[in-house]
């Protein structure tokens, strides 16, 4: 493009020759063809809507138009399939970062000789539930991404299940906790079924990835206690295979470490001497245990708290004049649990 000059605008302006001295006295010739020259006020409109447009469409060649927008999305991966009590859970996977250049998915469902679309799901969502099933048949299904031009992307392999009748479900889920380990118990709706362990943070909401790497044989299994979250689980007995099979949830059991009840404190020992007694016992295993009280007895008197401690042992500083009662109870986070006893303790002088 050549460079905007004053003659080429007042040219584009002008339609029939008139004297123009300021371009004559730079030698740029001396007449120009115009109809009129505008007047000066509209001559600077004009010539500022000129530079304007200039600034703003700019000049030069312009970049090859692009195609990228009619190219074929990239197509849903990791396609799967799970057999949930009624219902056919389809997920697959697809980069968030590439979400901006999708409408929506496609899911499309074959029973017979050709797939047809069961569903359009919006561009975040990663599953889609097919209720519409029954027991002893063949299911397909494929899932389409699709751009915002109508431009579909590849067909992915497809996934099947074959649903059969769901097992019943578990029954008297139960728990116990030993050091840092939760050990999870239930009874068996019926014999030779496998079970999946769902674990969740909130309450009533699972997921659909089980706890146990692959399906359990035997209705035990154990996973790490937390003292500061509180977590939830179910079981569902399940037939196997690759879309699982699974029949309906058992009741949801929660384990929450402010539930718990420290056990009693085990070999409770006392070491009168002239002017103190010291006390000892077992350490416990329980991780989340966070102490002992340790209470003290005079004659006939009522049981006081006499001190506290993180240590499985105490000493009393009194001395054992007269015979004395002990009490120790482990507490947990917010419960404490029932006392180990030694009773009438008292200093005998060694002759």
């Amino acid at each position: 493009m050549k460079p905007l000059t004053e003659k080429s605008l007042l040219s584009s302006l002008c339609q029939r020759e008139v004297s123009c001295p300021s371009l004559s006295k730079r030698g740029e010739g001396r007449f120009l063809k115009c109809v009129s020259l505008p007047k000066r006020k509209d001559l600077f409109l004009v010539l500022t809507a000129i530079l304007l447009s200039i600034a703003v469409f700019g000049c030069g060649k312009k970049g090859d138009p692009t195609l990228k927008s009619y190219e074929r999305p990239e197509t849903p991966s990791n396609l799967g399939i799970v057999h949930r009590e009624d219902s056919l859970f389809i997920t697959w996977a697809y980069p968030p970062a590439k979400e901006y250049l999708l409408s929506q998915f496609l899911v499309l469902r074959r029973t017979g000789q050709e797939f047809e679309k069961l569903a359009v799901v919006d561009k975040e969502s990663r599953s889609y539930i097919d209720t519409k099933i029954s027991a002893g048949s063949t299911y397909e299904y494929k899932v389409v991404s699709q751009n915002l031009r109508g431009v579909q992307s590849s067909d992915p392999a497809a996934v099947s299940a074959s649903p059969l009748q769901a097992p019943l479900r578990p029954t008297k889920l139960s728990y116990s906790v030993s050091g840092n380990t939760v050990t999870l118990v239930w009874e068996p709706s019926a014999r030779g079924t496998l079970f999946n362990v769902y674990r969740s943070t909130e309450k009533g909401k699972f997921g659909m990835k089980p706890i146990n790497p692959e399906p359990l044989s035997e209705p035990i299994v154990k996973d790490a206690f937390s003292v500061n979250t509180v977590f939830h689980y179910t079981v569902r007995s399940l037939t196997g295979g690759s879309a699982r099979g699974e029949g309906p949830a058992s009741d949801e059991l929660t384990i929450d470490a402010r539930d718990l009840v420290p056990p009693m404190p085990r070999n409770l020992q006392a070491f009168p001497a002239p002017d103190k007694v010291f006390l000892s016992w077992t350490e416990l295993d329980e991780l989340w245990i966070t102490g002992f009280n340790v209470y003290r007895k005079t004659d006939n008197d009522d049981f006081v708290l006499l001190g506290k401690t993180q240590t499985p042992a105490f000493l009393d500083a009194e001395a054992p004049s007269s015979k004395k009662d002990y009490r120790i109870t482990a507490v947990g986070i917010s419960k404490e649990g029932p006392a180990a006893e030694i009773k009438s303790i008292f200093y005998i002088p060694q002759r």
